[in-house]
């Protein structure tokens, strides 16, 4: 079979919608045998998304899966055996300890160390009224093997979200949000200066200032992974910065499990320029950090980390500015900060977009019904004051100085 073929194969499935059969993946084999496939639906949806990416899914399965869990990957396949729409599920135990006995279908990569942050099913763009339905059949298919449907961190936008929503409230019970995240965004001029100018003449000013007494008083600079820095040392150095503010019992990234991940996927990502690293370097060494990845016209910003003993000239906004930059030089339309509510992403962004958690419980499971229950009983009663915390959410959590 060509390369050609392989290609072009998912921009007929318009013309081929009646011929197509769904078919379930449960073992490593079929899953691995989507590898030439799997990138050129992506490219092809209608939302942008690094978390769905072959590299992202395939390389969480090998080294983040729980032992317990279980591949349930629907295909819609057409009479030469060519995917057209895929939904990438499977069949896991939560992390959450209230939740840990549910088995629930839930997107590939969508638990755990390293999990996505936008998850969907891999449908083309304009094909979602056709194929997505499909492809939802897998949720009745698969009623009586799980305890509950959870599909987290679902765009809110996407074409696919209200046929899912429907099937999910077709076959089981209690279908509906969860939660709902705020990603904040930057739809990017085209020029650093023209983004700037969005802002007052004082946050300028003071921007300025700090540029000028980093590079006068400190030899500072701009650069990215790759040229000061090799790769492997400026994620080393991530890493370190990142362990200043968030320490790694409070932060996943940089838990072990979650941290090599990250690790073996920046060794392909940054050569490829499907992942950025802008770095700020001062008095000779790396000072601050801000790592993300390049989706097609889109950046997804997903991890910092500054030295606090640069605090006062703000080494979390230069850098953040810095990777604006950037984008803006990649001549990339958008900027994304990912889920969180945090007051500097509303000074950063004008634009804003949702993730849904989105959930419904098996009519066939005791325990979800029991689940169930007992929750709603709980919602019910009085709730003591709630005292200040840390953040629950710690990937995009990260005090900017």
């Amino acid at each position: 079979m060509t390369q050609a073929l392989l290609e072009q194969a998912p921009r007929t499935a318009a013309a081929s919608h009646g011929a197509l059969t769904m078919v379930l993946i449960r073992d490593e084999a079929g899953f691995f045998a989507l590898e030439p496939f799997w990138d050129a639906l992506v490219d092809q949806m209608s939302t942008r998304s690094p978390f769905l990416r072959w590299d992202w899914v395939s390389l969480w399965w090998r080294t983040c899966r729980r032992e317990d869990s279980s591949l349930v990957i629907a295909l819609l396949k057409d009479e030469e055996g060519l995917p057209h729409a895929i939904a990438p599920l499977m069949l896991a135990r939560e992390n959450d300890r209230a939740r840990h006995h549910l088995t629930a279908l839930t997107f590939l990569a969508g638990f755990g160390p390293a999990h996505g942050e936008r998850l969907d099913f891999v449908v083309p763009a304009g094909s979602e009224d056709a194929l997505t339905p499909r492809l939802c059949r897998v949720f009745k298919l698969l009623r009586n093997e799980c305890d509950v449907i959870r599909l987290n961190h679902l765009p809110e936008e996407s074409p696919n979200t209200p046929h899912i929503l429907a099937a999910m409230e077709e076959s089981f019970l209690h279908s509906g949000v969860l939660n709902r995240y705020a990603c904040h965004f930057i739809r990017l001029p085209g020029s650093p200066e023209s983004y700037d100018l969005r802002h007052t003449g004082a946050w300028r000013s003071k921007l300025r200032r700090r540029q000028k007494a980093l590079v006068t008083q400190h030899g500072g600079e701009e650069s990215v992974a790759g040229e000061r820095v090799s790769y492997a040392d400026a994620m080393q150095a991530l890493h370190e910065l990142h362990a200043m503010q968030w320490p790694v019992e409070a932060s996943s990234f940089i838990k072990p499990a979650s941290w090599r991940f990250h690790q073996l996927l920046a060794e392909k990502w940054l050569p490829q320029g499907r992942a950025i690293l802008p770095l700020l370097i001062a008095d000779g060494r790396v000072i601050a950090a801000m790592h993300g990845f390049v989706e097609r016209d889109e950046f997804f910003q997903f991890q910092m980390g500054w030295d606090p003993a640069f605090a006062r000239l703000s080494p979390g906004k230069l850098v953040m500015r810095w990777c604006i930059e950037c984008s803006i030089r990649r001549g990339l339309s958008a900027h994304d900060m990912l889920p969180s509510e945090y007051e500097y992403k509303r000074q950063w962004c004008e634009s804003l977009r949702w993730l849904l958690d989105v959930e419904a419980f098996s009519p066939a499971s005791w325990r979800a019904a029991a689940f169930h229950t007992l929750r709603t009983a709980r919602r019910l009663m009085p709730r003591r004051p709630e005292t200040e915390t840390g953040p629950t959410h710690d990937l995009q959590e990260e005090p900017t100085a």
